[in-house]
């Protein structure tokens, strides 16, 4: 039986626009009152998130920042963290820097969600989607001295991340994902704590509320979403998502415009 439908929320709960169709609001509303909890794994930030949902009329508990935090926005607990070591969050600065690259700098702040330094590598329309909850600073005292999330340039080119990339990777096994990225165009590489994935974040909650993984069901469509879609006791991809996850799926739905999240309904019926 299915407990626990953890779902992406871009490009499959909603699409481009962040508004989920009322058909989906509709449907999580459903698996929550016949007692299957849903939760949302993103890769977006705890502020924006909880807005989002909030005004779906949806309260949720959520995995963020691809898996290094996890808060239950129904009572506002928090029921994980996971945070950069203060010397591999410098070495993985230091790893951006070496390549001509100054990166957004995802931290646990009061009055704002990201560090950016005064010529930062992401691009000008990131900037402008952050506002007011980027604030400008030190980075290297911020990576050696604040509670480090995470580490993302969005917006450029394969060539100019993909040498960060692989030496992060190569050098302290970062969990780093290297995309296409579907709002700002060219690529986007976000870069989490060695070991951290939306899983980490999905096995936390189960954990507190004893679930077995083989009774959470994963839905996503893209390369961050592949670690819980393996983990899974059962994992949906969508139809047009990455094509790595799709492999590894069980089960298609189609995209947010077409409505397809409300196919969850229909494949709880098989198990």
């Amino acid at each position: 039986m299915i407990r626990l439908v953890a779902t992406d929320l871009d490009g499959t709960f909603w699409d481009a626009s962040f508004v989920p169709p009322k058909s989906h609001v509709v449907a999580a509303g459903d698996l929550v009152e016949a007692g299957v909890t849903v939760l949302a794994a993103t890769s977006r930030r705890p502020r924006p998130v909880r807005q989002r949902l909030s005004d779906a009329g949806l309260l949720l508990p959520a995995v963020l920042i691809d898996g290094s935090l996890g808060v239950d926005f129904r009572s506002e607990e928090r029921f994980h963290q996971a945070c950069f070591d203060a010397d591999v969050a410098l070495w993985t600065l230091l790893t951006f820097r070496a390549h001509g690259l100054d990166p957004c700098i995802y931290v646990e702040h009061p009055d704002y969600d990201v560090v950016v330094s005064g010529s930062p590598a992401t691009c000008a329309a990131h900037l402008a989607r952050l506002g007011s909850l980027a604030s400008t600073g030190d980075l290297e005292l911020t990576a050696s001295t604040s509670a480090v999330y995470a580490f993302s340039v969005l917006g450029l080119s394969r060539e100019q991340l993909s040498p960060v990339f692989h030496e992060l990777v190569r050098t302290i096994g970062s969990s780093a994902i290297l995309y296409r990225e579907p709002v700002y165009g060219e690529f986007g590489l976000i870069v989490n704590p060695p070991g951290v994935s939306k899983w980490t974040g999905i096995e936390a909650y189960c954990w507190l509320h004893d679930i077995d993984p083989g009774e959470v069901m994963a839905v996503g469509d893209g390369l961050n979403d592949i670690p819980m879609l393996k983990q899974a006791g059962a994992a949906v991809a969508v139809r047009g998502g990455a094509p790595e996850a799709i492999a590894v799926a069980q089960h298609l739905i189609e995209p947010p415009t077409a409505s397809g999240w409300t196919q969850i309904l229909d494949l709880l019926d098989q198990y």
